[in-house]
């Protein structure tokens, strides 16, 4: 929105505009100064509000002469209808006006007269962006015009544009195009019908917010329509707050009233929505779901996760709810004794959950859980389905986030008002309070509720229910069927698949459900040189701007061990890049894209929804991957991958073996996200107090910061450290990997939920229920079990006690990587089983 107080135009036309309405009963204005007075309403609201009998003026910007509806630039339009203007704004209207305008206003009033001129010949309105759903060139129905708020940065609101383009393919063969609100009165001629919907697009205030704006910018096309004689319908619509705004003064439920009844078909997505529109004038309203639900039959199709880690996800405007604020911002909150040790996501799934997520995420991180936030607003319905059913539990202030959970049978907590779309979805599907924590209810519980939910205590909603919502999709077709009857290609609208059984994949592409690997030629990862050695492209997290230009030694490590064992020299190529490219140290394998992935120990993570995503468009080979878990993830794409496991960095000896002396009693590795800012000297931020040291302890207890300069130098002198130490406990997955390999006593360190900074034994037999990546690197061995050290980030840690379990509970981990050697894609430059790396001066080239 304008800041248009700095604006000296702007300023002085809201100055007109105020004095206008002292003579006015209502007064049209720009959206920036409807907050300025009572009489102040959208522009929009003049295709409801002819004169007749009020006392109506306007405050117009000279370029938004179109959003004004025919009558106001009729009749009269002479110099009698100005009241003031200036080189931007025009104030004007039906009223006999005291004063009279000055000479420089009628001049301005001259330029308004021609810009009017023009825009009723259809020339110099702005240029709405029609953009054309998927599939709308291969047929040949109707040209249907869908009004919404698709492509506006809301991960709902897109899918229910797809959800509308298909139903009207389905039922007519049409030719479908999405476009927000902008559209001019001769701008839509070029269409056969249009159809405004769906979601919570009917609603006057938000919040004690004035949203009036929102509701004109949808209501017109009832009377623009009309206008011309087209078709239209409001489909699968609702309000945000109950409509209270619908009501909110004379001006708006005299819009309202004259508008809702021009929309030939009607359908909303409760019934609460279609009895309020009802009684204000819509004709035949029917309610039917969410249309989302339509899609039901297609997330049961689509792949989930293998299995489900024990990760909390956390989407929507999560700072607007007092609950919430309340139990992360005091201290003595039991939701942040909750808290901590989780592992929590911060789903984006719309452009207004960004500032929430950054807000919230380091009170999370205060409270000793982990988040990161992941943004969902790019995927595809497929990718959504996986992402939110891998979670054990969402906390959502999102509707389509509500809904994408009950597709996904996935146990939720929505927030939201008593009277809310989430709190009236949960009464119509009848299930009990579990799932909801409305805002009305007493500070105190809402705040024991969040904290049960973060413990677990969350409700799911039966399948069954959605399965429910989506056979009456019916209502939908039949209100799109009636309204593009002429064209209906269904001898019978009541029989167009209530399920989405006959979903059209080209709106999003799923998934496919075979995906053969083919084995590339080694040459293909190679770039020629003229140094007759090549140069291998080699995918890898490198150092950044954003990182201040230092590296993580667990992601620079997968460049020191190709280099080393291909002796060829490495380029970094980017996850995108379209030629063949190697990807082995790190868990980066889901994020890569396009192209041809060969893959040689890399691990996999489907948070985030990235592996759906990219697997469409992306060729693998796969020699062997991290771990079981992994692999399991690419199976269930079609993805072959053999069962050869584990991490690349088990050969760092072979590289590095310098005789370093044993200085340190423990080294203790954390977490970069545990890291404040990069750099070897950066350390552990004041508030995580498990990773404190006191003062006699200093010589004896060494904090290791996997950040290092971007050379080998540094590298070497990051593994120094490591080496100088006797014991290790890590944070870090790579910490606890090269203290494996080099024999190092080590233990895993980090929170678990429930348990109190003492030594866990964890099962290799059972579903992983702490970091995949030490549980999977593990699991590639022969133990049945392996041993960490459970230490909660809000408590001192007991560095004698950590060195006694390290002493009675450590074990050397047995792992044959003989198989790993074996399936390098490249031949060996030498043998790291047997033998040490001929000649490293070829990795001081690399810039990590």
């Amino acid at each position: 929105m304008k800041n248009w107080k700095n604006d000296r135009a702007w300023v002085a036309a809201s100055r007109a505009a105020l004095e206008a309405a002292e003579e006015a009963d209502v007064v049209f204005v720009t959206t920036e100064f409807l907050e300025l007075h009572p009489r102040f309403v959208p522009l929009e609201y003049s295709w409801g509000l002819q004169p007749a009998g009020r006392r109506v003026a306007w405050c117009c910007n000279k370029d938004d002469a179109y959003r004004l509806a025919p009558w106001v630039h009729e009749g009269r339009a002479d110099r009698r209808e100005c009241r003031w203007a200036n080189g931007v704004f025009v104030v004007g209207g039906r009223v006999e006006w005291s004063r009279s305008p000055s000479f420089l206003s009628l001049r301005h009033w001259a330029v308004w007269r021609d810009k009017v001129h023009a825009h009723l010949n259809g020339i110099g309105d702005p240029v709405p962006v029609f953009r054309p759903a998927p599939g709308s060139s291969s047929v040949h129905g109707p040209r249907v015009l869908v009004v919404g708020a698709t492509g506006m940065g809301n991960v709902g609101d897109d899918l229910l544009g797809y959800v509308l383009a298909q139903l009207l393919r389905r039922c007519a063969q049409a030719r479908v195009w999405w476009c927000d609100s902008n559209v001019a009165l001769s701008q839509l001629k070029q269409f056969d019908a249009v159809v405004v919907g769906g979601g919570g697009l009917v609603y006057a205030s938000r919040d004690g917010r004035n949203e009036t704006q929102n509701l004109a910018n949808y209501l017109k096309f009832g009377p623009m329509c009309s206008e011309l004689g087209l078709p239209v319908a409001m489909i699968g619509v609702s309000d945000q707050d109950h409509a209270c705004g619908l009501d909110r003064d004379d001006a708006t439920r005299a819009f309202v009233r004259a508008c809702l009844p021009l929309f030939g078909r009607s359908t909303t997505r409760d019934p609460d929505s279609a009895n309020l529109l009802q009684s204000l004038g819509m004709v035949d309203v029917r309610p039917g779901p969410d249309m989302l639900f339509g899609w039901t039959a297609r997330a049961r199709r689509a792949v989930r996760p293998v299995s489900n880690p024990p990760r909390l996800a956390m989407v929507g405007e999560l700072m607007d709810y007092p609950h919430l604020v309340e139990a992360l911002e005091n201290p003595a909150s039991p939701a942040r004794a909750a808290l901590a040790g989780l592992d929590i996501d911060l789903v984006l799934m719309s452009n207004d959950d960004v500032a929430h997520a950054q807000r919230i995420r380091p009170l999370l991180v205060r409270a000793g859980a982990t988040a990161t936030i992941h943004d969902f607003r790019s995927g595809s319905f497929e990718t959504l389905v996986e992402g939110f059913s891998q979670y054990r539990g969402l906390v959502t202030t999102r509707f389509h986030g509500l809904v994408l959970a009950m597709m996904c049978n996935v146990p939720v907590l929505a927030l939201d008002g008593s009277a809310g779309k989430k709190a009236r979805l949960l009464r119509a599907t009848a299930v009990d309070a579990g799932c909801l924590l409305t805002t009305d209810e007493p500070l105190a519980q809402g705040v024991a509720r969040l904290a049960a939910a973060f413990a677990g205590d969350m409700g799911t909603v039966p399948v069954v229910r959605a399965q429910t919502l989506a056979s009456r999709m019916v209502v939908h077709e039949q209100a799109l069927g009636k309204l593009l009857e002429p064209w209906c290609t269904t001898d019978d609208v009541d029989a167009v698949d209530p399920d989405g059984q006959n979903n059209d994949t080209e709106l999003v592409p799923l998934p496919p459900t075979e995906r053969a690997s083919s084995r590339y030629r080694t040459a293909s990862l190679v770039r020629n040189e003229r140094d007759g050695g090549g140069s291998v492209g080699l995918c890898w997290a490198a150092s950044t701007r954003e990182t201040g230009g230092y590296a993580n030694l667990g992601d620079s490590l997968s460049a020191v061990l190709v280099a080393a064992l291909s002796g060829r020299r490495v380029h970094h190529l980017n996850f995108g890049h379209p030629d063949a490219k190697l990807i082995a140290v790190g868990s980066i394998a889901h994020a890569i894209h396009d192209g041809e992935a060969v893959i040689w120990g890399s691990g996999v993570s489907v948070r985030g929804g990235e592996l759906a995503r990219n697997v469409p468009r992306t060729h693998y080979d796969v020699r062997a991957v991290r771990g079981p878990i992994s692999a399991r993830h690419l199976r269930g794409f079609g993805i072959a991958v053999p069962e050869i496991y584990g991490d690349p960095v088990w050969f760092l000896p072979s590289i590095f073996d310098e005789p370093v002396t044993k200085r340190y009693e423990l080294g203790v590795i954390p977490h970069i996200q545990d890291i404040e800012g990069h750099g070897p000297r950066a350390r552990p931020p004041a508030d995580s107090l498990r990773y404190a040291i006191s003062p006699d302890e200093a010589s004896s207890v060494l904090i290791i910061n996997t950040w290092h300069d971007p050379s080998w130098d540094g590298i070497r002198a990051t593994l120094r450290a490591i080496l100088s130490c006797k014991r290790i406990v890590s944070q870090s997955f790579h910490g606890v990997v090269i203290a494996e390999a080099y024999r190092i006593p080590v233990l895993h360190f980090r929170q678990m939920p429930g348990v109190n900074n003492r030594s866990v034994t964890v099962s290799l037999s059972r579903d992983c229920n702490t970091d995949p990546r030490i549980w999977e690197f593990y699991r590639g061995g022969p133990r049945d079990a392996y041993e960490m050290y459970a230490q909660r980030r809000d408590q001192r840690t007991d560095w004698q006690a950590v060195m006694r379990t390290i002493d009675e509970r450590w074990e050397p981990f047995a792992y044959d990587a003989s198989a790993l050697a074996e399936s390098f894609p490249m031949p060996l430059a030498y043998d790291p089983l047997s033998a040490r790396i001929p000649d490293a001066r070829r990795l001081g080239a690399i810039r990590f």
